[in-house]
Protein backbone atom coordinates (compact mmCIF):
# COMPACT_ATOMS: atom_id res chain seq x y z
CA UNK A 1 0.00 0.00 0.00
CA UNK A 2 3.12 2.47 0.51
CA UNK A 3 4.75 1.69 -2.67
CA UNK A 4 1.56 2.20 -4.51
CA UNK A 5 1.15 5.74 -2.37
CA UNK A 6 4.51 6.64 -3.48
CA UNK A 7 3.68 5.60 -7.36
CA UNK A 8 0.48 7.67 -7.41
CA UNK A 9 2.33 10.94 -5.12
CA UNK A 10 4.47 10.89 -8.46
CA UNK A 11 1.75 10.52 -10.77
CA UNK A 12 0.21 13.35 -9.55
CA UNK A 13 3.47 15.01 -9.57
CA UNK A 14 3.64 14.49 -12.98
CA UNK A 15 0.31 15.20 -14.62
CA UNK A 16 0.99 19.01 -12.55
CA UNK A 17 4.38 19.37 -13.83
CA UNK A 18 2.77 19.15 -17.78
CA UNK A 19 -0.52 20.56 -16.76
CA UNK A 20 -1.52 23.84 -18.87
CA UNK A 21 -1.02 26.72 -15.84
CA UNK A 22 -4.26 27.63 -14.86
CA UNK A 23 -5.68 31.22 -15.96
CA UNK A 24 -7.60 31.61 -12.92
CA UNK A 25 -10.68 32.25 -14.52
CA UNK A 26 -13.51 30.64 -13.70
CA UNK A 27 -15.55 31.36 -16.75
CA UNK A 28 -15.81 33.42 -20.13
CA UNK A 29 -19.45 33.58 -21.28
CA UNK A 30 -20.44 35.34 -24.72
CA UNK A 31 -23.81 35.97 -24.51
CA UNK A 32 -25.95 36.95 -27.39
CA UNK A 33 -29.45 38.84 -26.76
CA UNK A 34 -32.35 40.47 -28.41
CA UNK A 35 -30.27 43.67 -27.48
CA UNK A 36 -26.88 42.62 -28.77
CA UNK A 37 -23.80 41.24 -27.78
CA UNK A 38 -21.84 40.98 -24.14
CA UNK A 39 -19.30 39.18 -22.65
CA UNK A 40 -19.00 38.53 -18.81
CA UNK A 41 -15.42 37.34 -16.97
CA UNK A 42 -15.55 35.19 -13.64
CA UNK A 43 -12.99 34.88 -11.67
CA UNK A 44 -12.13 32.23 -8.87
CA UNK A 45 -10.31 34.79 -6.88
CA UNK A 46 -9.78 38.91 -6.80
CA UNK A 47 -7.59 39.55 -9.19
CA UNK A 48 -5.45 43.48 -9.95
CA UNK A 49 -5.97 43.06 -13.55
CA UNK A 50 -6.91 40.45 -16.86
CA UNK A 51 -4.22 40.40 -19.31
CA UNK A 52 -5.67 39.46 -22.94
CA UNK A 53 -3.30 36.00 -24.48
CA UNK A 54 -3.64 38.48 -28.08
CA UNK A 55 -3.27 42.09 -28.06
CA UNK A 56 -2.32 42.71 -32.20
CA UNK A 57 -3.50 46.64 -31.45
CA UNK A 58 -5.32 48.71 -28.71
CA UNK A 59 -9.44 48.39 -30.47
CA UNK A 60 -10.71 46.55 -27.39
CA UNK A 61 -10.67 50.14 -25.83
CA UNK A 62 -13.33 51.63 -28.08
CA UNK A 63 -15.42 48.24 -29.14
CA UNK A 64 -15.49 46.94 -26.36
CA UNK A 65 -17.90 49.34 -23.49
CA UNK A 66 -17.78 48.56 -19.44
CA UNK A 67 -21.09 47.08 -18.06
CA UNK A 68 -19.32 46.64 -14.65
CA UNK A 69 -18.55 49.83 -13.03
CA UNK A 70 -15.08 50.58 -12.14
CA UNK A 71 -13.46 48.80 -14.73
CA UNK A 72 -11.59 50.00 -17.54
CA UNK A 73 -9.43 48.58 -20.46
CA UNK A 74 -6.00 50.04 -20.91
CA UNK A 75 -2.60 49.65 -22.91
CA UNK A 76 -0.13 48.30 -20.71
CA UNK A 77 3.70 46.62 -21.96
CA UNK A 78 2.52 45.92 -25.11
CA UNK A 79 -0.66 44.42 -24.67
CA UNK A 80 -4.48 45.01 -23.41
CA UNK A 81 -5.27 44.90 -20.08
CA UNK A 82 -8.63 44.79 -17.88
CA UNK A 83 -8.49 46.65 -14.53
CA UNK A 84 -10.20 48.51 -12.07
CA UNK A 85 -10.37 52.51 -12.36
CA UNK A 86 -9.42 53.03 -8.74
CA UNK A 87 -7.16 49.69 -8.63
CA UNK A 88 -8.97 47.70 -6.55
CA UNK A 89 -8.96 43.93 -6.80
CA UNK A 90 -11.59 42.53 -8.48
CA UNK A 91 -13.81 39.02 -9.11
CA UNK A 92 -16.11 39.99 -12.35
CA UNK A 93 -15.70 42.30 -15.29
CA UNK A 94 -18.39 42.55 -18.08
CA UNK A 95 -18.55 44.35 -21.37
CA UNK A 96 -20.93 44.99 -24.22
CA UNK A 97 -19.29 44.36 -27.74
CA UNK A 98 -19.52 46.02 -31.51
CA UNK A 99 -19.99 43.20 -33.18
CA UNK A 100 -19.39 44.11 -36.36
CA UNK A 101 -16.54 42.84 -38.70
CA UNK A 102 -13.28 44.35 -37.61
CA UNK A 103 -9.28 43.66 -39.80
CA UNK A 104 -6.77 43.05 -36.77
CA UNK A 105 -3.07 42.88 -37.88
CA UNK A 106 -1.68 39.69 -38.11
CA UNK A 107 -4.70 37.95 -36.48
CA UNK A 108 -8.34 37.33 -37.17
CA UNK A 109 -11.55 39.18 -36.66
CA UNK A 110 -13.23 38.74 -33.77
CA UNK A 111 -16.97 38.94 -35.28
CA UNK A 112 -17.58 37.84 -38.90
CA UNK A 113 -20.83 38.75 -40.00
CA UNK A 114 -23.07 36.63 -42.31
CA UNK A 115 -25.79 38.74 -44.57
CA UNK A 116 -28.75 37.22 -42.98
CA UNK A 117 -27.77 38.14 -39.51
CA UNK A 118 -25.62 35.02 -38.33
CA UNK A 119 -21.95 35.28 -36.89
CA UNK A 120 -18.66 33.44 -36.82
CA UNK A 121 -17.03 34.08 -33.91
CA UNK A 122 -13.34 33.36 -32.92
CA UNK A 123 -12.69 32.22 -29.13
CA UNK A 124 -9.14 33.46 -28.75
CA UNK A 125 -10.30 36.76 -29.07
CA UNK A 126 -11.49 36.39 -25.50
CA UNK A 127 -8.88 34.63 -23.81
CA UNK A 128 -7.22 36.17 -20.42
CA UNK A 129 -5.09 35.51 -18.15
CA UNK A 130 -5.26 36.83 -14.23
CA UNK A 131 -2.12 39.28 -13.62
CA UNK A 132 -0.46 37.93 -17.18
CA UNK A 133 -0.49 35.31 -19.41
CA UNK A 134 2.58 32.93 -20.18
CA UNK A 135 3.76 30.60 -22.47
CA UNK A 136 2.25 27.81 -19.99
CA UNK A 137 -1.25 28.93 -20.24
CA UNK A 138 -3.10 26.54 -22.86
CA UNK A 139 -6.20 26.84 -22.01
CA UNK A 140 -9.66 28.81 -21.02
CA UNK A 141 -12.94 27.31 -19.57
CA UNK A 142 -15.54 29.05 -21.95
CA UNK A 143 -19.58 29.26 -22.46
CA UNK A 144 -21.79 30.49 -25.36
CA UNK A 145 -25.55 31.62 -23.42
CA UNK A 146 -28.00 32.52 -25.89
CA UNK A 147 -31.75 33.95 -25.40
CA UNK A 148 -32.61 34.43 -29.34
CA UNK A 149 -34.17 31.88 -31.52
CA UNK A 150 -30.38 31.03 -32.85
CA UNK A 151 -28.36 27.70 -32.70
CA UNK A 152 -24.49 27.42 -32.25
CA UNK A 153 -22.47 25.35 -33.95
CA UNK A 154 -19.46 23.76 -31.80
CA UNK A 155 -17.02 21.46 -33.08
CA UNK A 156 -19.74 19.97 -35.37
CA UNK A 157 -22.40 19.85 -33.16
CA UNK A 158 -25.75 21.79 -33.04
CA UNK A 159 -26.41 23.25 -29.33
CA UNK A 160 -29.40 25.77 -28.34
CA UNK A 161 -29.36 28.00 -24.76
CA UNK A 162 -26.37 27.75 -23.00
CA UNK A 163 -22.87 25.54 -23.73
CA UNK A 164 -20.02 25.22 -21.67
CA UNK A 165 -16.68 23.77 -22.75
CA UNK A 166 -12.53 24.10 -22.27
CA UNK A 167 -11.36 26.00 -25.03
CA UNK A 168 -7.31 26.27 -25.57
CA UNK A 169 -4.49 27.05 -27.81
CA UNK A 170 -5.72 29.75 -30.69
CA UNK A 171 -9.64 29.10 -30.21
CA UNK A 172 -12.27 28.38 -32.41
CA UNK A 173 -14.60 29.38 -34.40
CA UNK A 174 -18.07 29.34 -33.67
CA UNK A 175 -21.18 30.08 -35.75
CA UNK A 176 -24.31 31.61 -34.07
CA UNK A 177 -27.09 31.83 -36.65
CA UNK A 178 -30.27 30.55 -38.30
CA UNK A 179 -29.09 29.53 -41.70
CA UNK A 180 -28.64 25.39 -41.71
CA UNK A 181 -24.80 23.59 -42.44
CA UNK A 182 -24.75 21.96 -45.72
CA UNK A 183 -22.97 18.68 -46.00
CA UNK A 184 -20.98 17.54 -48.90
CA UNK A 185 -18.55 14.98 -49.45
CA UNK A 186 -16.22 14.89 -45.97
CA UNK A 187 -17.12 18.45 -45.63
CA UNK A 188 -19.50 20.54 -43.81
CA UNK A 189 -20.38 23.90 -44.80
CA UNK A 190 -21.84 27.38 -43.87
CA UNK A 191 -22.00 29.28 -47.24
CA UNK A 192 -23.77 32.97 -46.96
CA UNK A 193 -27.10 33.59 -49.53
CA UNK A 194 -25.31 36.83 -50.59
CA UNK A 195 -22.19 35.19 -52.38
CA UNK A 196 -22.27 35.08 -56.04
CA UNK A 197 -24.43 31.63 -57.30
CA UNK A 198 -21.27 30.97 -59.55
CA UNK A 199 -18.63 31.10 -56.83
CA UNK A 200 -21.13 29.20 -54.18
CA UNK A 201 -21.76 25.80 -57.15
CA UNK A 202 -17.92 26.42 -57.42
CA UNK A 203 -17.26 25.76 -53.68
CA UNK A 204 -19.93 22.91 -53.55
CA UNK A 205 -18.53 21.09 -56.82
CA UNK A 206 -14.62 21.83 -55.97
CA UNK A 207 -14.35 20.99 -52.17
CA UNK A 208 -15.01 17.90 -52.21
CA UNK A 209 -12.55 17.34 -55.02
CA UNK A 210 -9.90 19.09 -52.97
CA UNK A 211 -10.60 16.68 -50.04
CA UNK A 212 -10.18 13.55 -51.88
CA UNK A 213 -7.09 14.36 -53.10
CA UNK A 214 -5.82 15.19 -50.16
CA UNK A 215 -7.01 12.26 -48.41
CA UNK A 216 -5.62 9.91 -51.29
CA UNK A 217 -2.32 11.89 -51.11
CA UNK A 218 -2.43 12.10 -46.51
CA UNK A 219 -5.08 10.05 -45.55
CA UNK A 220 -8.42 10.61 -44.23
CA UNK A 221 -8.86 12.97 -41.38
CA UNK A 222 -9.91 11.64 -37.82
CA UNK A 223 -12.44 14.70 -37.80
CA UNK A 224 -15.23 16.22 -40.66
CA UNK A 225 -14.10 19.56 -41.18
CA UNK A 226 -16.14 22.55 -41.59
CA UNK A 227 -16.42 25.37 -44.15
CA UNK A 228 -17.50 28.72 -43.01
CA UNK A 229 -18.00 31.31 -46.24
CA UNK A 230 -19.55 35.01 -44.99
CA UNK A 231 -20.22 38.32 -45.99
CA UNK A 232 -21.05 41.71 -44.61
CA UNK A 233 -21.37 45.33 -45.53
CA UNK A 234 -18.56 47.48 -44.07
CA UNK A 235 -18.63 51.02 -43.04
CA UNK A 236 -16.13 53.30 -45.38
CA UNK A 237 -14.97 52.54 -48.55
CA UNK A 238 -12.73 49.41 -47.60
CA UNK A 239 -13.43 46.40 -49.17
CA UNK A 240 -11.51 43.03 -49.25
CA UNK A 241 -11.40 38.97 -47.92
CA UNK A 242 -9.39 37.22 -44.67
CA UNK A 243 -9.71 33.66 -44.70
CA UNK A 244 -7.72 31.37 -42.41
CA UNK A 245 -7.54 28.01 -40.76
CA UNK A 246 -7.98 26.62 -37.35
CA UNK A 247 -8.46 23.38 -35.96
CA UNK A 248 -10.94 21.26 -38.26
CA UNK A 249 -12.46 24.47 -39.64
CA UNK A 250 -11.42 26.58 -42.82
CA UNK A 251 -13.44 29.95 -43.08
CA UNK A 252 -12.95 32.86 -45.55
CA UNK A 253 -14.67 36.58 -45.45
CA UNK A 254 -15.72 39.20 -47.83
CA UNK A 255 -16.42 42.67 -46.51
CA UNK A 256 -17.41 45.75 -48.33
CA UNK A 257 -19.64 46.60 -51.45
CA UNK A 258 -17.15 45.81 -54.28
CA UNK A 259 -15.67 42.64 -52.60
CA UNK A 260 -18.05 40.37 -54.35
CA UNK A 261 -17.65 42.83 -57.74
CA UNK A 262 -14.12 41.65 -57.33
CA UNK A 263 -14.09 37.53 -56.62
CA UNK A 264 -11.63 35.85 -58.55
CA UNK A 265 -13.00 32.70 -58.03
CA UNK A 266 -10.17 30.51 -59.45
CA UNK A 267 -8.02 32.20 -56.83
CA UNK A 268 -10.52 31.67 -53.91
CA UNK A 269 -10.75 28.23 -55.01
CA UNK A 270 -6.42 28.38 -54.86
CA UNK A 271 -6.63 29.76 -51.54
CA UNK A 272 -9.27 27.03 -50.10
CA UNK A 273 -6.68 24.58 -51.57
CA UNK A 274 -4.14 26.15 -49.67
CA UNK A 275 -6.41 26.34 -46.35
CA UNK A 276 -7.41 22.17 -46.40
CA UNK A 277 -4.37 21.54 -47.33
CA UNK A 278 -3.33 23.04 -43.52
CA UNK A 279 -6.30 20.59 -42.22
CA UNK A 280 -4.23 17.85 -43.22
CA UNK A 281 -0.96 18.70 -42.46
CA UNK A 282 -1.83 16.53 -38.58
CA UNK A 283 0.89 17.41 -36.24
CA UNK A 284 3.57 18.88 -38.73
CA UNK A 285 1.15 22.13 -38.55
CA UNK A 286 2.44 22.55 -35.09
CA UNK A 287 5.98 24.66 -35.33
CA UNK A 288 8.29 26.12 -32.50
CA UNK A 289 8.30 29.24 -33.52
CA UNK A 290 6.64 31.52 -36.03
CA UNK A 291 10.50 31.92 -37.54
CA UNK A 292 9.82 28.39 -38.62
CA UNK A 293 6.68 28.94 -40.51
CA UNK A 294 8.19 28.45 -44.27
CA UNK A 295 7.94 25.10 -43.44
CA UNK A 296 4.17 24.25 -43.05
CA UNK A 297 3.47 27.36 -45.42
CA UNK A 298 5.53 26.85 -48.28
CA UNK A 299 4.37 23.50 -48.17
CA UNK A 300 0.84 24.17 -47.96
CA UNK A 301 1.63 26.38 -51.29
CA UNK A 302 2.95 24.05 -53.18
CA UNK A 303 0.31 20.89 -52.11
CA UNK A 304 -2.61 24.07 -52.88
CA UNK A 305 -0.70 24.16 -56.64
CA UNK A 306 0.24 20.50 -57.11
CA UNK A 307 -3.46 20.32 -56.80
CA UNK A 308 -4.57 22.77 -59.58
CA UNK A 309 -1.83 21.78 -61.52
CA UNK A 310 -3.39 17.86 -62.08
CA UNK A 311 -7.05 19.13 -61.67
CA UNK A 312 -6.30 21.45 -64.93
CA UNK A 313 -4.12 18.56 -66.47
CA UNK A 314 -1.28 21.63 -66.87
CA UNK A 315 1.67 19.22 -66.58
CA UNK A 316 3.25 21.17 -63.98
CA UNK A 317 3.30 24.25 -65.27
CA UNK A 318 1.57 26.37 -62.75
CA UNK A 319 3.74 25.07 -59.99
CA UNK A 320 6.90 25.78 -62.44
CA UNK A 321 5.74 29.15 -63.31
CA UNK A 322 4.89 30.04 -59.10
CA UNK A 323 8.03 28.68 -58.00
CA UNK A 324 10.18 30.93 -60.13
CA UNK A 325 7.56 33.61 -59.67
CA UNK A 326 8.22 33.14 -55.54
CA UNK A 327 11.68 32.22 -56.28
CA UNK A 328 12.35 36.05 -57.55
CA UNK A 329 10.02 37.51 -54.22
CA UNK A 330 11.87 35.35 -52.27
CA UNK A 331 15.25 36.32 -52.85
CA UNK A 332 14.66 40.39 -53.32
CA UNK A 333 13.68 40.15 -49.77
CA UNK A 334 16.37 37.70 -48.89
CA UNK A 335 19.90 39.51 -48.99
CA UNK A 336 22.12 36.75 -48.84
CA UNK A 337 24.19 38.52 -45.52
CA UNK A 338 20.98 38.42 -43.51
CA UNK A 339 19.90 35.13 -41.85
CA UNK A 340 16.07 34.17 -42.43
CA UNK A 341 14.98 34.57 -39.32
CA UNK A 342 15.51 38.19 -39.68
CA UNK A 343 13.76 38.17 -43.07
CA UNK A 344 10.40 36.56 -41.84
CA UNK A 345 10.23 38.75 -39.06
CA UNK A 346 10.24 41.78 -41.37
CA UNK A 347 8.48 40.41 -43.85
CA UNK A 348 5.87 37.59 -43.25
CA UNK A 349 5.04 37.02 -46.80
CA UNK A 350 8.88 35.58 -47.31
CA UNK A 351 7.63 32.19 -45.23
CA UNK A 352 5.50 31.92 -48.28
CA UNK A 353 7.70 32.73 -51.27
CA UNK A 354 10.85 31.05 -49.87
CA UNK A 355 9.12 28.13 -48.57
CA UNK A 356 7.04 27.35 -51.69
CA UNK A 357 10.39 27.46 -53.22
CA UNK A 358 12.34 25.36 -50.84
CA UNK A 359 9.51 22.76 -50.91
CA UNK A 360 9.57 22.66 -54.35
CA UNK A 361 13.03 21.89 -54.29
CA UNK A 362 12.62 19.22 -51.60
CA UNK A 363 9.65 17.41 -53.97
CA UNK A 364 11.58 17.36 -57.04
CA UNK A 365 14.83 15.79 -55.12
CA UNK A 366 12.15 13.20 -53.57
CA UNK A 367 11.09 12.23 -56.71
CA UNK A 368 14.57 11.94 -58.12
CA UNK A 369 15.22 9.34 -55.61
CA UNK A 370 12.35 7.11 -56.27
CA UNK A 371 9.75 8.90 -53.80
CA UNK A 372 6.88 9.71 -56.10
CA UNK A 373 5.38 11.42 -53.99
CA UNK A 374 7.51 13.89 -52.86
CA UNK A 375 6.55 16.71 -50.53
CA UNK A 376 3.33 14.35 -49.02
CA UNK A 377 5.79 11.55 -47.76
CA UNK A 378 8.36 14.09 -45.89
CA UNK A 379 5.12 15.58 -44.94
CA UNK A 380 3.93 12.22 -43.46
CA UNK A 381 7.22 11.44 -42.31
CA UNK A 382 8.00 14.63 -40.82
CA UNK A 383 4.55 14.72 -38.99
CA UNK A 384 5.21 11.33 -37.43
CA UNK A 385 8.44 12.82 -36.04
CA UNK A 386 6.93 15.62 -34.64
CA UNK A 387 4.16 13.23 -32.83
CA UNK A 388 7.01 11.56 -31.05
CA UNK A 389 7.91 14.29 -29.71
CA UNK A 390 10.53 15.49 -32.01
CA UNK A 391 10.51 19.63 -32.12
CA UNK A 392 8.37 21.47 -35.20
CA UNK A 393 11.28 22.85 -36.67
CA UNK A 394 13.48 22.68 -39.66
CA UNK A 395 15.99 20.51 -37.96
CA UNK A 396 13.09 18.01 -37.54
CA UNK A 397 12.28 18.74 -41.49
CA UNK A 398 15.37 17.90 -42.67
CA UNK A 399 15.65 14.75 -40.74
CA UNK A 400 12.95 13.66 -42.24
CA UNK A 401 14.53 14.41 -45.78
CA UNK A 402 17.33 12.28 -44.83
CA UNK A 403 15.24 9.25 -43.52
CA UNK A 404 14.00 9.32 -46.68
CA UNK A 405 16.51 9.77 -49.26
CA UNK A 406 19.32 8.72 -46.64
CA UNK A 407 21.49 11.79 -47.42
CA UNK A 408 21.70 15.72 -45.94
CA UNK A 409 19.62 17.92 -47.37
CA UNK A 410 20.45 21.63 -48.37
CA UNK A 411 20.27 24.14 -46.02
CA UNK A 412 17.18 26.19 -46.92
CA UNK A 413 19.36 29.62 -48.51
CA UNK A 414 21.18 26.48 -50.62
CA UNK A 415 17.33 25.56 -51.87
CA UNK A 416 16.40 29.01 -52.79
CA UNK A 417 19.36 29.69 -54.86
CA UNK A 418 19.38 26.62 -56.66
CA UNK A 419 17.86 26.72 -60.23
CA UNK A 420 14.10 26.03 -60.43
CA UNK A 421 14.18 22.19 -60.81
CA UNK A 422 12.36 20.79 -64.18
CA UNK A 423 11.45 17.72 -62.73
CA UNK A 424 8.29 18.77 -60.82
CA UNK A 425 5.57 16.92 -61.12
CA UNK A 426 1.80 17.17 -59.84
Amino acid sequence: MRYFIVIAVAVLGLLLWFAPADSQIRLITLSKSEIGWTVTYQLNEPVSQLEFVRSPNNSRATRWQPLTDNIEIAWQNGSEVIRSQNGEPFTEAAFTLDASYTTLPKDYAPFSPFSDGGMLVHTARFFACAESCGAAHHEWPMAVNLTTNDYMLVDGQLRLGFHEWLDRDSGRAIYIGSQPPETFSALVAIIDPALPSSLRQNMITELPMIMSYYTKELGALSQTPTLFASYSDFDGSYYGHQGGVLPNQVFMHWYGEQALDNVDEQNTLWFFAHEIAHLFQGAGLKYSSSDEAWIHEGAAELMSYLYTDAKLAKSNQLVQDAVRKAQTECVASWPASEPFVIVGRINFKAHYSCGLVANAELHAQLQANGIRSGIFALWETYSELVADGAAADSETYFAAFEQLTGYASMSLRQLIDRPVSASIAP
